[in-house]
């Protein structure tokens, strides 16, 4: 009686199958991680820039609501008829207070600020027409704010 050969795969087939899975797999796994590194990278720099255009359209919104923007020690006070708001600028944050409610914090380092009034630098507790600074970003980048405020002949003169 002859003895019926059983068809399989032999030993070396089996260990090159598992040799080409384990490259594919590898690769699969490093095209993984380099695109989860550059989705982190995306979502940090989107981040970053949300911050500076919340902080510019706030500023923005917070001037023309105020009647008039007055230069303090550490940054500018905005008031009102019903508002006031206090911005300080601050090394590593510029932080916003609204009076009897909050703090928001914009986690930007401002330099080379300027508060000007007809194009002269405002001292403590003058009247400000002009803020323009910069934020300084990763990679030494700087980004220039500058925001203005027009006052009409009836506001500068009470």
């Amino acid at each position: 009686m002859k003895a019926k050969k059983i068809e399989a795969y032999t030993l070396m087939e089996i260990a090159i199958a598992m040799l080409l899975a384990a490259i594919c797999m590898s690769i699969c796994y490093t095209a993984y991680s380099m695109i989860g590194d550059y989705f982190r990278a995306f979502q940090k720099k989107n981040a970053v820039a949300e911050e500076v255009l919340t902080l510019r359209r706030t500023m923005e919104r917070d001037i023309a609501k105020g009647r008039y923007l007055i230069r303090t020690a550490e940054g500018i006070n905005i008031t009102g008829d019903s508002v006031n708001i206090t911005y300080k600028f601050a090394d590593t944050a510029i932080l916003r207070k609204v009076e009897n409610l909050r703090t928001d914090s914009f986690h930007v380092s401002p330099v080379e600020t300027s508060f000007l009034f007809e194009g002269r630098e405002s001292l403590e507790m003058d009247t400000v027409d002009h803020i323009s600074f910069r934020l300084k970003m990763e990679k030494q980048q700087m980004i220039p704010i500058t925001v203005g405020k027009f006052y009409s002949a009836h506001d500068l003169l009470k």
